[in-house]
């Protein structure tokens, strides 16, 4: 067993044994592991809160990776957008708290925690604000643990990282106005790509335009270009273009 294994282990003990405990869920490989290691000494409830800007393949993952840890999931459906401001992840993150709140406080859990890591309080994360005002454990960044050293014990683990998954919002500039049909496009054109890469797939709108990034070999998408673009099309994108950069997920 590795050291930081060995002290998240140590300290989730220490803290949190025998407790009744939320877990702000999105399947990705944070709140995975989190929910996995903490199952070992508390009573754990996963909540996905499921709003129109989280894909169906999000939430598809998310069910997959706790059925096969036989980690306790609950789904929230939350018809409800936030606005498309600078502040969006804060307003987001206030909203999920209010509900996992509630969760916590009628099913009489003990507290909520969640897999933000020690890299994300140096990022721009506005909803860590939110995270603050409702008091959210957060063990691994408690722990200053890195997500390189995330990734490395699920691999120590035997755990398959899934793609990073953000929110459909980021596919778009802030303070535009965005409908459900926006959102249903990006996500059926994901999914379309899907077909053709793995990894994390993002396809930014911007109006006439549609930038597409994977992490993937860029190949892949370039040698079905016609059938792509004819795709793409007609979702009357005028133009389809690949960011050359592609797209780090980790």
């Amino acid at each position: 067993m590795s050291k930081n294994l060995e002290k998240i282990r140590k300290y989730l003990k220490d803290h949190f044994f025998k407790k009744r405990v939320i877990i702000s869920y999105s399947g990705g490989i944070d709140s995975l592991l989190l929910s996995i290691l903490l199952s070992e000494v508390a009573e754990v409830l996963c909540i996905f809160i499921k709003t129109p800007y989280i894909s169906n393949w999000a939430l598809k993952n998310a069910i997959k990776n706790a059925n096969q840890f036989n980690l306790k999931l609950k789904i929230i459906n939350v018809n409800k957008m936030v606005e498309n401001r600078e502040e969006r992840c804060y307003y987001c993150k206030k909203m999920f708290y209010n509900i996992l709140s509630r969760e916590k406080d009628v099913n009489e859990y003990d507290l909520i925690v969640d897999g933000t890591n020690y890299d994300d309080l140096f990022d721009n994360r506005p909803g860590l604000k939110a995270k603050n005002e409702f008091k959210i454990r957060s063990p691994f960044a408690e722990l200053k643990i890195r997500k390189k050293e995330i990734l490395k014990i699920a691999n120590e683990l035997n755990i398959s990282i899934p793609p990073k998954e953000t929110c459909l919002l980021t596919r778009f500039e802030y303070n535009r106005k965005i409908s459900i049909s926006d959102l249903k496009k990006i996500e059926e054109l994901e999914e379309f790509l899907r077909n053709y890469v793995k990894g994390a797939i993002r396809v930014r709108d911007y109006k006439n335009l549609a930038i597409i990034e994977i992490e993937d070999d860029l190949n892949d998408i370039i040698n079905k270009k016609e059938e792509i673009i004819r795709k793409f099309k007609s979702y009357r994108f005028k133009k389809v273009c690949i960011n050359l950069e592609g797209y780090k997920s980790y």
